[in-house]
């Protein structure tokens, strides 16, 4: 009995030993894939990342918008802020990128607001150098500045005659769709009180063409380049754009700021046309400011325009080409 107790009690204490031997191998090799994933995930991005500084909302961003050898060639380097800016840019446009890059490195101290707006509109080239031809089929939403051009021969189908109750100067053409948004809006302004004026509508290059030499052949290049656009890069072109004043204020040095200006400003987006080239926004059109020269984009586009304060050339870039 004594002996059948011993073995009995030895062979406890060897499963015992078993059982704590096993557990001594499950806890290490628990503790051995733990260890191994531990650092198998400090080689992964997301380790690196957040070691940098970024936070986790941060690195969903990046793998929104960025490739995986992007992030990880990000991953090698200190946080960088300014991306993060360009990412959260409400404009920001993916194929861009490396000009945003770019160009931030050339003109530090630039914010990403505006290197993203510079780099959307083209003005990092040199102006026309970056040559592209208009998309005539956006129809009333083409755009044509010193990047975009159209050909010599290019013009509207529906061109009418504007009556000369709206016009002072020689017989003027606009795009039926233009007429009629301008007559709607005739009507109101002058219903207000306001007599709104055409001194200027469509033209065909050639007219464009001789606009842009006198210019030239007086003043030179620069000067030609600062104040009118080149044949083949001029609105007008388009049948879409109308140099406005009034009957007190019909001079592009007394229209700015005249009761007539301020009623546009006002007022115009509801007829579907934007100031095209407004005050500070040079660097993106081209142009000075011109407060007699007025694009019909239609309401929507207008609308938007009007209450985002962004330049039809920005709208053009993320709405339009981008698409």
């Amino acid at each position: 009995m004594i002996l059948l107790k011993k073995t009995k009690l030895k062979l406890k204490k060897n499963v015992w030993f078993a059982i704590g031997g096993l557990v001594v191998v499950i806890l290490a090799i628990t503790i051995g894939i733990q260890v191994y994933q531990d650092i198998q995930y400090k080689k992964t991005n997301e380790y690196k990342l957040l070691e940098a500084g970024y936070t986790n909302d941060e690195i969903h961003l990046l793998e929104e918008q960025l490739t995986e050898e992007e992030i990880t060639s990000l991953a090698s380097n200190v946080k960088d802020e300014f991306l993060l800016e360009l990412l959260q840019d409400e404009y920001f446009i993916k194929d861009n990128l490396d000009r945003y890059t770019s160009y931030h490195q050339e003109n530090e101290g630039t914010t990403a607001r505006n290197v993203v707006a510079i780099v959307n509109t083209n003005t990092d080239y040199a102006y026309y150098d970056h040559d592209i031809d208009t998309d005539v089929s956006q129809d009333y939403l083409m755009l044509v500045n010193k990047y975009y051009h159209l050909d010599n021969d290019y013009a509207p189908t529906d061109l009418v005659d504007i009556s000369n109750r709206y016009y002072y100067g020689e017989g003027h053409q606009i795009r039926k769709v233009v007429y009629d948004a301008f007559i709607d809006m005739w009507n109101q302004a002058n219903n207000d009180g306001i007599y709104l004026i055409i001194n200027s509508s469509y033209r065909t290059y050639e007219e464009q063409q001789s606009v842009y030499d006198g210019y030239k052949n007086t003043y030179g290049t620069t000067y030609a380049d600062s104040i009118a656009a080149r044949p083949g890069y001029s609105e007008h072109q388009t049948g879409l754009s109308l140099d406005i004043f009034s009957k007190e204020h019909t001079t592009t040095a007394n229209f700015k700021g005249s009761p007539a200006h301020e009623w546009l400003i006002n007022n115009a987006y509801q007829y579907g046309f934007i100031q095209r080239y407004q005050e500070d926004t040079e660097e993106l059109t081209g142009f000075a400011e011109e407060a007699w020269h007025w694009r019909y984009v239609g309401v929507e586009v207008a609308t938007y325009l009007h209450e985002h304060d962004i330049t039809f050339d920005e709208y053009y870039a993320y709405f339009i080409a981008n698409e």
